[in-house]
C-alpha cells in the first residue's frame, strides 16, 4: 500500500467535507516546530552535509504546502550525512582504483626471473588485494546509494516521488522599500 500523501500534494477532486476531515487529521499530526535553515549540531564541521541541509530546507520553504515537518528532522539529517558518506566512499574507491592500476602496470612491466619471481608474485598479490578492496568499496557504495534513493523518495526529492503531486510555489515576497531594508 502506498504511503499517504500530505494534503498539500493531493490534486484529485474531493468534497469540502472530505478535505476538511483530511486537513483536520493531518493538522493533528503536524508539529508546531518548523525546520530551521540553521545547520544541526550533527552536521556541523561537515561542509557538504551542512550545505545540503541549508539548500534542502530552503527548497522546502519555497513551496506553499508542507511536505516535511519536524518529525522528518532526523531523516533529513541522516540523508545529508549519507550524501557526504557517498562522496567520501567514492573518493576512497577512486584512490584504490588508482593504486590497483599502478600495481598492475608495475607487474606488467616486470620480466620475472628466477631471482625476482618472489617479488613479481608479491606485486600481483598486492594488486589482487587492492582489486578485492575496490570491489568491496564498490559494493558499499552501491548499498549507500540505494539507501540514499529510498530516503530521497521519502522526502519527495525524486521526480518519481513528486510526479503528479507537485505543490504550488509560494508567491514571491514583495521587494523591501528603502526604509524596510535599512531596518532589517
Amino acid at each position: 500500500m502506498p504511503v499517504v500523501k500530505p494534503i498539500s500534494l493531493i490534486k484529485r477532486h474531493s468534497t469540502r467535507q472530505e478535505r476538511t476531515a483530511r486537513a483536520d487529521a493531518e493538522s493533528a499530526m503536524t508539529p508546531r516546530t518548523r525546520l530551521s535553515a540553521a545547520v544541526p549540531a550533527q552536521l556541523r564541521g561537515r561542509s557538504s552535509a551542512g550545505a545540503r541541509w541549508k539548500r534542502l530546507v530552503k527548497l522546502y520553504g519555497e513551496i506553499q504546502g508542507t511536505i516535511i515537518t519536524a518529525f522528518d528532522y532526523d531523516l533529513l539529517v541522516k540523508y545529508c550525512l549519507l550524501e557526504e558518506e557517498v562522496i567520501e566512499l567514492a573518493d576512497m574507491r577512486k584512490i584504490i582504483k588508482t593504486e590497483w592500476a599502478d600495481k598492475v602496470k608495475q607487474a606488467s612491466k616486470m620480466k620475472p626471473t628466477a631471482e625476482s619471481m618472489k617479488d613479481y608474485l608479491h606485486l600481483w598479490d598486492i594488486a589482487n588485494a587492492l582489486f578485492q578492496r575496490f570491489q568491496g568499496m564498490d559494493a558499499r557504495l552501491d548499498g549507500k546509494r540505494k539507501l540514499l534513493v529510498t530516503i530521497s523518495q521519502s522526502l519527495y526529492l525524486t521526480p518519481r516521488s513528486r510526479a503528479g503531486v507537485a505543490p504550488q510555489e509560494k508567491d514571491p515576497e514583495p521587494e523591501k522599500t528603502g526604509l524596510e531594508e535599512m531596518l532589517s
